[in-house]
Parts: C-alpha cells; structure tokens; sequence
C-alpha cells in the first residue's frame, strides 16, 4: 500500500484572476469587455458612434458639426469631438455622435432600440430597392440647417426615406413620385406616426381573415391606411415565400402575423423614443407626380429651403420587376408605369452628345437634366440641393453619372460646394460600388 507521502505544505498555482478558484464563463467574458472597451472604445465625453466606418463618414460629420454647432474640433484618431454649442438640441439632431457631453444622442437610442443604424421607426416597413440611408438624410437636413420653419423636397421620393425621416425630425417635406407603390409606402409611413396604436390591435384569428379576404380580393376597409397596410403586408409576404423556402414550416399566415408585428412593434418603439425625447413629428405630403412635369404645380415655384433626393437608377435597376406582385395583385398597367421614368418616356435621339453611350443611359440623361432644372425652379434663392447619384455599369460600360449630373446642377444654375463618395460596403460585384452626394446651392 503507498502511503501519504505528500508533502503538509504545496504551493498552489493560481489563475489569471490571482485565485485558486477557476473564473466562471461570466466571470471571464466581463473581464474580456472590460478590456476590450479599454483598447477600443473612445475615451472622451463626445464620441463616435461604432458606426463611423468610412472616410465619407468623416466627412458627414463634418458637415453637420457646421450646421449643429458654434465651434468644434474633430479628432479622428480617438474618435472624439470636442464642440460648444446648444448640447441638448445637438443631442437631438446628430447622426454621428453615440454620445454629447456624457449623454446618449438620439440616434444612438434609435440604433440601440431596433438593432439597426437604418431601420428604426417604419424605415424598415417594405423592401424596396434602391432605397437610400435615413442616416444621410439625417445628415443633410442637419448640415442645411433645417428646422421646423423649412421645407423639404424629393422630386424622386420613392418609397418615402426623405420624407418620413424629415416627419421624424419635425420637418415639413414634400414628396414627389411616379410609382403607385412608392406612393403607397411613402403614404403609409407618414400617417403611421400618427396613428391611434389601438388600430393597429388584431387578434391572430382577424389576421388570418384579412389574409384570405385579400387573396379572394375581398378585403375592404373603411381607414384607407389599414386598408393599405394590409395589402403591404400581404406583398411582401408573397414576396417572400418566392424568393426562399425558409418560410414554408411557419407558414403564409404565420409569416403574415409575423410582418405584422414588427410593425406594431416599430410603433411602439417609435413612440416610446417620442415620449423620451419629447419629439414633435411632422406631416408630410406625399403627391404622385411627375418630375418632368413639375412646373404644371405652379404653387411650388421657390417654395423650398432645400432638397434631398436620388433619382432612380432605371437602367441597373428593375424597380417595377420587385413590385410585380402587387401591380398585378391592382391590375396596374406596368408598362405604362415604366413609360413614367427617367428616359422611357420619349422616343428618338437624343438631343445632346453622350460620347457613345446606350441609347436609352443617353435619354436618361435628357430627363435627368430637365429634372434638376425644375429641382432649381422650385428652390428658394439660397436653397441647398443634395443629389445622391452613382456610376453604375452597362452592358461592361462604367456610366459617368456622378460627374455629369454635377455638370447638369451647373448648368442649370447651380453653385456647386461639396462632392462626398460613399462606398457602398461589401458591394464588389454590384453595378453600382458607391454613391456620391453633390451638394450645390441656388445663388440668392
């Protein structure tokens, strides 16, 4: 038998806690934070929000600090700002900032809230391609020194990202454009600010009711928004059981259900940030309209302090083919709506010289530059104009879009200040790899 030969005192080795005792899981991820927030994180009481990842976000931070602030210093190396000013209204409106003088921003608690640095409140409402970043509006509408006496204008407003992202900020906003659904979105997300949330109270089984009355196109209902709520809801649904099969096991009506409570829940969230902040949303007017025809709406001759907008990239993009469901589902006439966009509207030549390219990128750029004259027609003298544009490629041919409508926003009168390239990250094989904001002003 072998005995106890061990010896009465034996040193113990301890951990990287300086314990004899092993660090539990939570013990361990805490101490990693702590470090990691040490190493990373910005050590100032005004800084970056994570979500600065680019040069151009340098630059629109720049831009707003102009437009917010008395006086500022940007370090990009720390990633902080020192800056004087009105703290609390600077607070309100920034994009870049995660916090001002020790204090959560706004957009910080919109990110946080819903998880998405773009998606907050109904932003998130509908896919719809081509869409444009809420942040960038924010952005702009910061640097042009909007407030709730201004007026906003997107000629090529979509499915409303401008204009419902003014709403949030208070801003009065016109909208403008061609596509039914775009209207319909665009719609949607103004009036759901100003909803009664108990409308939007349903219970599972009246769910699956709405849904068969829309697919045996009987569903009615007396407030035109839920109406179009539903029939939304419904597209985007569909769309989504075409596109995968990950949806089968739960179902149409489930997925229906599903949709649907992530819109209520983007209204309680949203109105929850409302009460926080005490935030005064602001209506705007959506108008199916054509650009080309702008100057038929005499009232809005020098009616706006500003406009932000992206005209559609109809030859990259098939905006008409990602509603396809819904213009069949109302009977639209596609071809007549396509008939509508920049370039398709008229047959021929073109009348100027494009250096060899497509036919229907040269027309294009016909509409295009009669667009950005009406833009600088329903301007104010001094108004700011922010065109959000990208150079995209055609059957293997880069198309100079950005540099062309800088020169169209010239020609027409414009004053040009700034141009920011914005990469469009992960985006290699996309036709279009960035976009750039031309920033002119109409002279006063």
């Amino acid at each position: 038998m072998m005995g106890n030969n061990m010896p009465e005192k034996q040193t113990k080795q301890t951990t990287m806690f300086d314990t004899y005792e092993f660090p539990s899981y939570e013990e361990i991820m805490e101490a990693y934070a702590k470090e990691f927030a040490n190493y990373i994180l910005p050590k100032g009481d005004t800084i970056f929000g994570f979500w600065m990842q680019t040069l151009a976000d340098l630059e629109f931070l720049d831009l707003e600090l102009q437009g917010l602030t008395d006086e500022y210093k940007i370090d990009p190396v720390n990633r902080v700002v020192n800056l004087k000013g009105n703290e609390d209204y600077i607070r309100l409106r920034i994009a870049h900032l995660e916090k001002v003088k020790g204090k959560t921003t706004l957009y910080t608690e919109l990110v946080d809230k819903f998880g998405d640095t773009n998606a907050y409140a109904f932003h998130n409402l509908y896919p719809y391609k081509g869409k444009f970043y809420p942040r960038v509006v924010r952005t702009l509408i910061n640097a042009f020194k909007l407030n709730n006496d201004s007026l906003l204008f997107d000629p090529f407003n979509g499915s409303g990202t401008a204009t419902h992202e003014a709403s949030l900020m208070g801003i009065k906003s016109v909208g403008i454009d061609v596509t039914p659904m775009g209207i319909v979105l665009s719609e949607l997300k103004n009036d759901l600010l100003f909803i009664d949330d108990q409308k939007l109270s349903f219970a599972p089984k009246e769910l699956q009711d709405i849904l068969q009355a829309i697919e045996n196109r009987r569903w009615e209902h007396s407030d035109p928004l839920i109406h179009k709520l539903m029939l939304a809801v419904y597209f985007d649904t569909v769309d989504a059981f075409i596109r995968t099969s990950r949806y089968n096991r739960k179902g149409k009506v489930g997925l229906f259900i599903e949709k649907l409570n992530y819109i209520r829940d983007c209204y309680k969230k949203t109105m929850q940030i409302k009460e926080k902040y005490g935030l005064k949303f602001e209506h705007a007017r959506i108008i199916e309209e054509d650009i080309l025809e702008l100057k038929n709406m005499s009232e809005l001759e020098g009616k706006f302090d500003a406009c932000i907008t992206s005209p559609p990239y109809y030859f990259s993009i098939d905006y008409v083919g990602k509603d396809k469901i819904a213009y069949d589902y109302l009977n639209a006439d596609m071809k007549k709506i396509e008939s509508k966009y920049l370039g398709m509207k008229n047959s021929g030549h073109p009348k100027g010289n494009y250096g060899g390219l497509p036919p229907r990128v040269a027309m294009y750029y016909e509409d295009l530059k009669e667009s950005i004259k009406n833009i600088f027609w329903a301007l104010k003298p001094g108004g700011k104009l922010a065109i959000i544009i990208g150079d995209s490629t055609v059957s293997g041919k880069k198309i100079p879009t950005t540099m062309t409508t800088k020169k169209f926003c010239e020609e027409a009168g414009f004053k040009f200040e700034k141009l920011i390239f914005n990469p469009l990250l992960g985006a290699r094989n996309r036709a279009i790899r960035g976009e750039s904001v031309i920033i002119c002003e109409k002279g006063k």
